[in-house]
Order: structure tokens, then C-alpha cells, then sequence
């Protein structure tokens, strides 16, 4: 976000509230008062992936073994492209965006909107709520909220090829909240 990053937010929380495989997520403020969730890619994250995806590579021949006709030289470039894309958060931004035009603040699902982005550096709207996890294994009187949490991420998951051209390609309970009005983030 440049050198002047820390003025455009004020309020950083050196410890990070959340961790992932490629980067991890920091609490902060604007200068205007906003509270954002700032996703920072860990540094040489992107050179160990491209040297993990040589050596998948070189097992190309060993996946057509063991499924014959499979073209793996196909699959491991489009496996690569994918997961460089990963890489470039302006893309993932991209890809919120177009989540959040379509689905932003409706009646079962939130999705943060998108502040700013760099290739290794996006700032959302930060949410306050109970990780969708925490909810596993609670007694049955949670079991109709967990249904209709569960009911909204399929639908969303069905719904979203035609209404934004994309699928969420990581539905885990991790990657949602339970915000505090009973809404999905």
C-alpha cells in the first residue's frame, strides 16, 4: 500500500487476529475512523509455492500411471495458473468485489466490502462475529441456526456460477462468521 501505509491506517494491530496458508489478517483503522481487516501475504510466500509446484510437476508422469488417459501436463498447468492467481490479492479483491456487488449486505449473507488492494496487501471491511466452526458440536438447540447457516452457503455456492460467474471455492466453516444480527459473513 506504499510507504505511506501507516498513515492511510492509523491503528494497526501488530498481532494478527487470523492466520491462513499464504498470509495472515491484521485489525486496523483508517485515517477516516474505519474499522478494516488487512490480509498481508507472509514474504517469500509466493517463491515457496512456485518451487512446491516444480516438484508436483515432475510427478506429472506418475499421475498418468495411475489414472491412464489423464492428461497431467493439462492439469498441472491449469492447477499452476489457479493457484498463482492466488498469489496476487488485487484478484482476490477483484473476486470479493464481485461477491459483494452481488451478494454485499443481504438478508442471509454479508460479504465485507473491499477498501483496497496491492498484490500482497487487501484491506476489507473488518466483522465483528463467532466463527461459524465455534457453532460444530453445540447442542441440538443450535441445530436449526447451523442448518440456516448451512443452507446459506449452499445456496450461495449453487447460485453464485449464474448470478456472478464464479463458485466459492472454500466453503469451510472457517471462512465464515456468525455475525452478531444472525447474518452469515
Amino acid at each position: 500500500l506504499g510507504r505511506q501505509w501507516h498513515a492511510r491506517l492509523p491503528e494497526f494491530d501488530d498481532v494478527p487476529s487470523a492466520a491462513a496458508s499464504i498470509g495472515q489478517v491484521h485489525r486496523a483503522r483508517t485515517a477516516q475512523g474505519r474499522e478494516v481487516a488487512v490480509k498481508v501475504q507472509y514474504p517469500g510466500a509466493d517463491q515457496a509455492l512456485e518451487t512446491d509446484l516444480r516438484v508436483l510437476e515432475r510427478f506429472a508422469r506418475l499421475f498418468t500411471l495411475i489414472v491412464p488417459g489423464l492428461d497431467a501436463r493439462a492439469v498441472m498447468r491449469e492447477l499452476r495458473a489457479r493457484t498463482l492467481e492466488e498469489l496476487d490479492y488485487r484478484t482476490e479483491a477483484d473476486r470479493q468485489r464481485a461477491f459483494w456487488a452481488e451478494y454485499g449486505g443481504g438478508e442471509h449473507l454479508h460479504v465485507p466490502a473491499v477498501v483496497a488492494s496491492s498484490p500482497k496487501v487487501l484491506v476489507s471491511e473488518w466483522l465483528d462475529g463467532t466463527p461459524l466452526a465455534a457453532l460444530v458440536g453445540r447442542p441440538a438447540d443450535a441445530a436449526t441456526d447451523r442448518d440456516r447457516y448451512a443452507h446459506t452457503i449452499v445456496e450461495t455456492m449453487f447460485s453464485s456460477p449464474v448470478r456472478v460467474g464464479m463458485v466459492h471455492a472454500d466453503p469451510h466453516p472457517g471462512n465464515f462468521l456468525v455475525l452478531p444480527e444472525g447474518v452469515l459473513g
